[in-house]
Protein backbone atom coordinates (compact mmCIF):
# COMPACT_ATOMS: atom_id res chain seq x y z
CA UNK A 1 0.00 0.00 0.00
CA UNK A 2 2.92 2.55 0.95
CA UNK A 3 4.54 1.37 -2.76
CA UNK A 4 1.38 2.21 -4.23
CA UNK A 5 1.23 5.97 -2.51
CA UNK A 6 4.48 6.59 -2.92
CA UNK A 7 4.01 5.78 -6.68
CA UNK A 8 0.84 8.00 -7.30
CA UNK A 9 2.34 10.79 -5.17
CA UNK A 10 5.46 10.72 -7.81
CA UNK A 11 3.33 10.65 -10.73
CA UNK A 12 1.21 13.78 -9.09
CA UNK A 13 4.46 15.37 -8.41
CA UNK A 14 5.64 15.06 -12.04
CA UNK A 15 1.96 16.60 -13.08
CA UNK A 16 2.40 19.24 -10.59
CA UNK A 17 5.95 20.01 -12.16
CA UNK A 18 5.45 19.95 -15.29
CA UNK A 19 2.38 22.65 -14.73
CA UNK A 20 4.82 24.39 -12.33
CA UNK A 21 2.79 23.90 -9.44
CA UNK A 22 5.89 22.14 -7.85
CA UNK A 23 8.78 24.41 -6.43
CA UNK A 24 12.00 22.73 -5.13
CA UNK A 25 14.13 24.86 -2.39
CA UNK A 26 17.19 23.88 -0.50
CA UNK A 27 16.92 24.98 2.94
CA UNK A 28 20.83 24.58 4.64
CA UNK A 29 21.07 21.05 3.39
CA UNK A 30 17.34 19.85 3.64
CA UNK A 31 15.32 20.06 0.39
CA UNK A 32 11.72 21.78 1.07
CA UNK A 33 8.74 21.50 -1.42
CA UNK A 34 6.37 24.00 -1.87
CA UNK A 35 3.15 23.34 -3.39
CA UNK A 36 0.56 25.86 -5.28
CA UNK A 37 -1.49 23.85 -7.18
CA UNK A 38 -3.95 20.96 -6.66
CA UNK A 39 -1.66 18.23 -7.94
CA UNK A 40 0.89 19.74 -5.83
CA UNK A 41 -1.39 19.71 -2.76
CA UNK A 42 -2.14 15.96 -3.54
CA UNK A 43 1.03 14.85 -3.84
CA UNK A 44 2.33 15.69 -0.74
CA UNK A 45 -0.85 14.75 0.98
CA UNK A 46 -0.27 11.21 -0.75
CA UNK A 47 3.65 11.32 0.23
CA UNK A 48 2.52 11.85 3.40
CA UNK A 49 -0.09 8.82 3.75
CA UNK A 50 3.05 6.81 2.49
CA UNK A 51 4.58 8.23 5.42
CA UNK A 52 2.00 7.35 7.90
CA UNK A 53 1.40 3.87 6.40
CA UNK A 54 5.00 3.21 6.48
CA UNK A 55 5.19 3.62 10.34
CA UNK A 56 1.84 2.08 11.66
CA UNK A 57 2.84 -0.82 9.82
CA UNK A 58 5.79 -1.48 12.33
CA UNK A 59 3.34 -1.49 15.23
CA UNK A 60 0.80 -4.26 13.46
CA UNK A 61 1.88 -7.93 14.26
CA UNK A 62 2.82 -10.31 11.30
CA UNK A 63 1.81 -14.35 12.13
CA UNK A 64 4.01 -16.59 11.60
CA UNK A 65 3.05 -19.04 9.56
CA UNK A 66 6.35 -21.61 10.69
CA UNK A 67 7.75 -23.79 13.18
CA UNK A 68 11.04 -23.33 12.80
CA UNK A 69 13.85 -21.37 14.59
CA UNK A 70 12.86 -17.43 14.17
CA UNK A 71 15.06 -15.73 11.33
CA UNK A 72 16.83 -13.00 12.47
CA UNK A 73 15.87 -9.69 10.29
CA UNK A 74 18.36 -7.70 8.08
CA UNK A 75 17.72 -4.07 8.34
CA UNK A 76 19.42 -1.17 6.64
CA UNK A 77 19.04 2.34 5.84
CA UNK A 78 20.98 5.56 4.21
CA UNK A 79 21.41 8.62 5.71
CA UNK A 80 21.68 11.52 3.11
CA UNK A 81 24.20 14.51 4.98
CA UNK A 82 23.70 17.10 2.29
CA UNK A 83 24.58 14.76 -1.29
CA UNK A 84 26.88 12.38 0.86
CA UNK A 85 25.05 8.97 1.42
CA UNK A 86 26.04 6.94 4.51
CA UNK A 87 25.24 3.43 4.32
CA UNK A 88 24.11 0.91 7.24
CA UNK A 89 23.07 -2.55 6.65
CA UNK A 90 22.98 -5.31 8.97
CA UNK A 91 23.70 -7.67 6.38
CA UNK A 92 25.59 -7.38 2.85
CA UNK A 93 22.87 -8.05 0.83
CA UNK A 94 20.91 -5.21 3.02
CA UNK A 95 23.68 -2.74 2.85
CA UNK A 96 24.14 -3.50 -1.05
CA UNK A 97 20.30 -2.28 -1.81
CA UNK A 98 20.77 0.43 0.36
CA UNK A 99 23.71 1.81 -1.10
CA UNK A 100 21.53 1.41 -4.61
CA UNK A 101 18.77 3.51 -2.81
CA UNK A 102 21.40 5.96 -1.80
CA UNK A 103 22.82 6.57 -4.89
CA UNK A 104 19.57 7.02 -6.84
CA UNK A 105 18.88 9.48 -4.35
CA UNK A 106 22.19 11.29 -4.87
CA UNK A 107 21.24 11.23 -8.79
CA UNK A 108 18.11 12.57 -8.26
CA UNK A 109 19.10 15.45 -6.14
CA UNK A 110 22.01 16.46 -8.32
CA UNK A 111 19.50 16.89 -11.30
CA UNK A 112 16.95 19.05 -9.67
CA UNK A 113 19.97 21.03 -7.86
CA UNK A 114 21.45 21.50 -10.84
Amino acid sequence: MAAALLLSSAALGWMAWERGEVELYLFLIFPVLKADGAFGAASLLLAFAAVVVIFLSFFIPVPKGSTGPPERPSMGGVVLIGPIPIVLGSDRRTALLALVVGLAALIIMLLFFQ
